[in-house]
């Protein structure tokens, strides 16, 4: 007896979720299909770990949004957050949006943060890095 392919489709439609996830398990162990496996789950993205959502953030970044009106205060307040020559500070404040301060506590961040925005930027404390 031969078996068209529109019959095997349609029987196949017929099954529950339950019948065809059984018939593709024994089709796995029969013929060894590794295309109908499961793929690996992956524990970690781009290197570290996921967070795990009942854990509590530890670690904050602050993100520098806009240099506002008056760029030579915030870059006057970023040399003074961080020693940095002016060239260095000028080229991190223009290149804004960016994060000028990865995993620290959120107490670090709350402070750079008022001190940006009391030199005229935007800025804000973002969870993680």
């Amino acid at each position: 007896m031969s078996v068209t392919r529109e019959e095997v489709i349609a029987y196949l439609e017929s099954l529950t979720a339950e019948e065809l996830g059984e018939l593709a398990d024994e089709l796995v162990q029969r013929f060894g299909l590794l295309a109908f496996v499961e793929p690996p789950r992956y524990e970690f993205f781009m290197g570290a770990p996921p967070p795990d959502p009942h854990e509590e953030i530890t670690e904050f970044s602050v993100v520098l949004l806009e240099i506002g009106k008056d760029k030579l205060a915030v870059v006057k307040a970023v040399r003074a957050l961080w020693e940095m020559p002016v060239k260095e500070a000028k080229d991190l404040v223009e290149s804004a949006p960016v994060v000028v301060r990865r995993w620290i506590t959120r107490d670090e961040a709350r402070v750079i943060v008022d001190t940006l925005t009391a030199a005229g930027a935007n800025a804000e404390v973002r969870n993680g890095s």
